[in-house]
């Protein structure tokens, strides 16, 4: 027969004196109970604003292949591109406007066919090409870079991209996320 804790134990976490744990764990006290014990300068250390599902997604549809991406871009464009999804900034924007859909199961691929429409668009326009449009692009993004965000607004149907400061964005709002993925980058060519 298996013993519950009773209800009216009031244990909290404690400072593990011992240092038992780097950063937290679990152990023994007094009278057999089991405490959670932190290390004292380690209270809220791995912790992380992502949910479960979304973590997993990031984990297992985008890391597998944003470097066939990457590498696509880089026969594009001559030269790396490095991507930035920023996966806290984005889940926490929609997380404000999408609460009780599944937006976080699909964290990591949406984001992952954003970079691959950025592809799409390059390969459909002809940059792979032209080197006068490479040439170009390249000029505006100066840094080499491509971030991926979340705005209140955007234009086009389903997002657009937008130069600023030498970086390529690729951005959507809530209300367009996920919606035509392929499309985001298609006024690529308004923006050279």
């Amino acid at each position: 027969m298996s013993r519950r804790p009773s209800r009216s134990s009031k244990e909290t976490p404690n400072v593990d004196e011992d240092e038992t744990f780097n950063t937290c764990g679990a152990k023994f006290i007094s009278d057999g109970k089991l405490t959670i014990v932190f290390g004292a300068d380690r209270l809220g250390s791995n912790t992380n604003t992502l949910s479960y599902y979304a973590r997993k997604g990031i984990r297992e549809d985008y890391k597998p292949d944003i470097a066939k991406v990457q590498s696509d871009l880089k026969d594009i464009l001559l030269k790396d591109i490095t991507l930035h999804p920023h996966f806290e900034e984005v889940y926490e924007k929609l997380k404000q406007t999408k609460e009780g859909t599944d937006f976080n199961q699909y964290l990591g691929a949406f984001i992952l066919n954003y970079f691959r429409g950025l592809v799409s668009t390059l390969k459909w326009r002809k940059f792979n090409s032209d080197d006068i449009l490479q040439e170009a692009l390249n000029e505006a993004m100066e840094k080499g870079e491509v971030h991926f965000r979340i705005l209140n607004t955007v234009a086009g149907s389903s997002g657009e991209a937008a130069i600023k400061d030498g970086i390529l964005y690729l951005q959507t709002s809530p209300n367009k996320w996920g919606s035509n993925i392929n499309d985001i980058s298609n006024n690529i060519m308004d923006l050279l």
